[in-house]
């Protein structure tokens, strides 16, 4: 704080004494006896400054909330969406209970109705024999059976987990860490270096894995597999507008339901002159869009409903130059992120 110079007046008024130091805050020469009682003015006045600071942060302290209303509010949306997904699993299986309890209520009383009128006819004919009563107490037992087994019929359904990883605070700081991904709570291995494909909806994660497609829940449990032979698979998403997987090959569409009990092929890409010959895609709630392979890439606009029909294609140089190509996209909140690569010198970027 103070240096040595050559001995000047003391710049305290009425000292006689000649000066020692120069203070660098004030820019004032000042005596040995004179120094002491200035520099504890000084720090009191730094002491007095940090203080304020420190009443303003204790101000802040009692009267900002430590928790932003962003997050609450995130969190209750999630609890209102979560509810409202199991109210729709509730509704449907219950739909799914009644209509199956209706059916068998309806073939019993059907067989019991015919039955009875088997009955009347023999009874008004007289002509019963001993092989229609047999006949008929052998039904009567079936029937009696199948309402026995009706009402001891039992649902099996499995607890509702909830991963503890599903939502989580983060900092909107700069730190090394890019990617603050939690660690992983299950491990599917890949036992050999073929491509592996997936896409997700919110109970399933469908996968293909040579020769396969395999749909797996969250806890990657098998739920089931069919064999896929259409191709080698180039971009797999979820549309949740029609309720199916969204399967492209190098040349076809495909749309499979959750369940993959039924695959159908989109014949789209051989009418109207369309380009098939894809490299990535994703889907809105409206619309899908995929991108072609070669240099100078294209983006494809369909339509979903009432069936995927193509709109419109934004060409080279719209999306990216003769000597760059589409690497991938993704749509999200209205936008397309699209990552370029830029052939000549290698280089990549997103847009």
């Amino acid at each position: 704080m103070y240096s040595s110079i050559s001995p000047r007046s003391c710049s305290n008024p009425g000292c006689k004494h000649s000066s020692c130091a120069l203070c660098i805050c004030c820019n004032q020469y000042l005596c040995i006896e004179h120094l002491q009682n200035h520099s504890n003015k000084q720090n009191d006045h730094q002491l007095t400054s940090l203080i304020t600071e420190i009443n303003i942060l204790s101000d802040r302290f009692h009267h900002v909330s430590l928790v932003e209303p962003y997050l609450i509010t995130s969190l209750d949306k999630w609890r209102t969406d979560a509810y409202r997904t199991i109210d729709h699993f509730y509704e449907t299986q219950r739909r799914h209970f009644e209509q199956f309890i209706q059916e068998n209520h309806d073939k019993q009383r059907k067989e019991i109705d015919h039955l009875r009128l088997k009955i009347n006819d023999l009874i008004r004919e007289q002509n019963a024999t001993q092989e229609d009563i047999n006949l008929i107490k052998d039904t009567i037992k079936l029937i009696e059976q199948d309402l026995n087994d009706l009402s001891n019929i039992q649902c099996n359904i499995r607890p509702l987990v909830i991963d503890e990883n599903i939502a989580q605070i983060q900092s909107n700081k700069i730190t090394q860490n890019l990617l603050p991904l939690s660690r992983p709570y299950r491990t599917m291995n890949i036992i050999d270096d073929s491509f592996c494909w997936m896409t997700t909806n919110e109970k399933y994660l469908l996968i293909h894995y040579k020769p396969n497609l395999y749909l797996l829940d969250r806890q990657l449990s098998l739920i089931t597999k069919t064999p896929w032979i259409h191709g080698r698979i180039y971009i797999m998403c979820w549309s949740l507008t029609l309720n199916r997987f969204i399967v492209i090959t190098n040349d076809t569409i495909f749309t499979i339901d959750e369940n993959l009990m039924a695959i159908e092929r989109c014949d789209l890409n051989y009418h109207n002159n369309i380009y098939h010959n894809w490299r990535s895609g994703s889907c809105s709630n409206t619309n899908l869009y995929l991108s072609t392979v070669d240099l100078g890439s294209s983006i494809y606009e369909f339509t979903l409903l009432p069936s995927i029909q193509f709109i419109k294609e934004w060409p080279s140089p719209i999306i990216c130059r003769k000597d760059e190509c589409i690497d991938d996209l993704c749509y999200k909140n209205g936008k397309l992120a699209i990552i370029i690569f830029h052939q000549p010198t290698n280089e990549i970027r997103l847009d």
